[in-house]
């Protein structure tokens, strides 16, 4: 047999391969391996009950990624008890700020003390002046585009909808583009920013405003029905 076919991964080698990832510290690759099969891999993991700290770690991400955040919540903090590494206290923090807990930013700046190469202390700000910030980046898009911006408004929201990530929506995302592209012109179109998701992952605010930027930036190019890196600016 040539090599020009191969067999897809079957669900519970997908599942090996993420425990070893996430055990290994690669636990962006352990979401990436199960991409997809999210609902269907921690059916299996629960079924197989462990206090292995790279089973609690995976099963706590997977949780929070299907929308069931106290159950969420419950692993990540028997994880962090067990094992209180980066990782796994931002995935915490994050987890607390769906159970709008106040000790979120506890399990933040813990992420950030241990690893400040990959976490921050999030900068927050008041819905007011991330929707200036957020006017500010839009206004940053060449002139010659605004005719084409006229329809479409700018929406700030703390987080995703819940209903949405237990429909499949990642609850980290930073933004989403409603509507139809500028050569359809249809309804009105909203640029929907989710202003928590943004502040975790900026520590200033340099950081934020820059983040903002980059999201507006991503969003217009789907009004344009373009991905970002095809825009003219």
């Amino acid at each position: 047999m040539t090599g020009w076919w191969r067999r897809r991964p079957t669900l519970e080698q997908r599942i090996a391969d993420a425990l070893s990832a996430v055990r290994a510290g690669d636990h962006e690759r352990g979401i990436v391996l199960l991409e997809g099969h999210f609902a269907d891999a921690l059916a299996v993991l629960l079924g197989r009950p462990s206090a292995d700290t790279g089973w609690l770690h995976l099963v706590a991400y997977l949780q929070y990624r299907t929308g069931q955040m106290r159950s969420a919540g419950e692993t990540a903090e028997r994880l962090v008890s067990l094992d209180p590494d980066a990782a796994a206290l931002h995935l915490l923090g994050r987890i607390r700020l769906w159970l709008q807990r106040p000790d979120a930013e506890e399990a933040f700046a813990g992420a950030a003390d241990l690893d400040p190469e990959h976490y921050v202390r999030p900068y927050r700000v008041d819905p007011d002046q991330f929707e200036r910030m957020a006017a500010a980046a839009l206004r940053r898009i060449p002139p010659e585009f605004h005719q084409f911006l006229d329809n479409t408004l700018i929406v700030v929201e703390p987080l995703p909808r819940l209903r949405a990530v237990r429909a499949g929506e990642d609850p980290d995302l930073l933004g989403l583009y409603e509507g139809a592209t500028a050569l359809e012109r249809g309804l009105p179109e909203r640029i929907v920013l989710y202003q928590v998701n943004h502040e975790n992952v900026s520590g200033s605010k340099e950081e934020l405003a820059e983040m903002i930027e980059e999201t507006v930036r991503h969003e217009v190019g789907h009004h344009f029905g373009m991905e970002e890196d095809e825009l003219p600016y």
